[in-house]
């Protein structure tokens, strides 16, 4: 491991300490792949009550929203099934950055993939859901957003049996016949984990011109 990964997990680390000294809100949302927080930041501001933590592995996105508000906690991690390290693909446009690399085939055939080029693989920290719930003391995920660029799927499975205590899940999945990222988990495969653990489907939308599907799913049952 680098000096500097090395400096950054002391510092991530550090983070997370103080996290745990001042976790105590009503509502906590956790933004796994926020970018800017297009999806979550707002309604922080809107409501001082709701605490967002929001992980973003590219460093130079995430410095950007560093202090932007008390209740949206920026972390420069990225989030998987293994705590430690983890090869992080920078993408020339930068909301298609991930820890998956392209399926060649799929990145041939997806529309607007000409626009898709990884300028870089970078070492990231990384960390399992259930750790940085537990190492905070969050008890409960009121609403867990994800746009992980085709590891959606292994965020929900990093929650471990914490998955238990999140209410709502935001996921993004590839329905294309072939993955743009290499690894990349179906709908039916991300359909039938939810549901395995206690979740219902309650809404899809397509978007990128049909090639993806924006799923919601809510608690209907503790997991068996």
């Amino acid at each position: 491991m680098t000096r500097w990964v090395q400096d950054w997990c002391a510092a991530a680390e550090h983070l997370l300490r103080r996290i745990r000294r001042h976790r105590r809100a009503p509502a906590v949302w956790i933004d796994v792949g926020a970018h800017f927080g297009e999806k979550t930041l707002d309604a922080a501001r809107q409501n001082p009550a709701l605490m967002v933590y929001a992980f973003e592995p590219n460093l130079e996105l995430a410095a950007r929203s560093f202090g932007v508000l008390q209740n949206f906690v920026v972390l420069p991690l990225a989030v998987c099934e293994t705590d430690g390290v983890a090869h992080f693909h920078l993408n020339e446009f930068e909301a298609a950055s991930s820890l998956l690399p392209f399926n060649d085939e799929g990145k041939a055939r997806w529309i607007g993939g000409e626009q898709l080029r990884v300028k870089k693989v970078v070492s990231v920290p990384a960390i399992r859901l259930d750790t940085f719930m537990n190492r905070t003391g969050i008890r409960r995920v009121d609403f867990l957003k994800i746009d992980a660029q085709g590891a959606d799927l292994d965020v929900v499975r990093s929650a471990g049996a914490r998955v238990s205590d999140i209410r709502r899940v935001e996921m993004e999945v590839q329905v294309t016949p072939t993955e743009l990222y290499a690894g990349a988990a179906t709908k039916a495969a991300a359909v039938s984990y939810m549901t395995g653990v206690g979740f219902e489907l309650v809404e899809t939308v397509p978007q990128c011109h049909g090639q993806e599907e924006n799923l919601t799913f809510h608690r209907a049952t503790r997991p068996g």
